[in-house]
């Protein structure tokens, strides 16, 4: 089943915001169009609750914003909101959203994949501060892993073993497959 869309445009960020804040949905706002969120499976829970424990243990002793499924990341050149699974950020002001993700981490499922692997990358790499896209399947031992290099061209890495290791140096950090997996 795919995502419900609607078409609607509002006057201003903040009227999306308010309308957002009021929904009893999750609506990610995309080219003028409202996208339902999708539910999500146990697998796919546990897995986001595992990235986030990890990043808050590995990045304890660093400024940085660690949120999951509830914030926003917003590409304010384009206007679109998106709510990703996972989210480590630089701090910001505003409760809602956040403009400065340093990493960005998707679950995949079948009705996001395509969404997630091409059409979010394309808005994500919008945002100046990105380094890293993770997507991560839940139902096998595969992460694609892009990184921004210092030409701020992306280069994509796999990772399918449990041994693997993910190194992510703009945060100081590394983290291992197994314990996203926690197998």
């Amino acid at each position: 089943m795919k995502p419900i869309t609607e078409h609607r445009k509002f006057e201003s960020i903040e009227a999306y915001l308010a309308f957002e804040e009021k929904s009893e949905i999750r609506h990610e706002y995309y080219f003028e169009n409202l996208v339902e969120m999708a539910g999500t499976t146990k697998q796919h829970n546990r897995i986001v609750f595992f990235l986030t424990l990890l990043f808050k243990q590995g990045l304890s002793d660093q400024a940085f914003e660690i949120s999951s499924e509830q914030v926003k990341a917003f590409i304010e050149s384009e206007n679109i909101f998106f709510y990703p699974d996972v989210m480590v950020a630089n701090p910001e002001e505003n409760e809602f959203f956040n403009s400065q993700p340093i990493l960005i981490a998707e679950v995949l499922s079948g009705n996001t994949r395509k969404f997630d692997m091409v059409d979010k990358f394309i808005q994500y790499q919008k945002l100046d501060t990105l380094q890293y896209y993770l997507l991560v399947e839940p139902e096998k031992h595969l992460v694609i892993v892009h990184k921004k290099n210092k030409a701020a061209d992306w280069q994509t890495d796999t990772y399918t073993s449990l041994t693997d290791i993910i190194d992510l140096p703009a945060l100081q950090i590394s983290i291992a497959l197994k314990d996203i997996y926690k197998v």
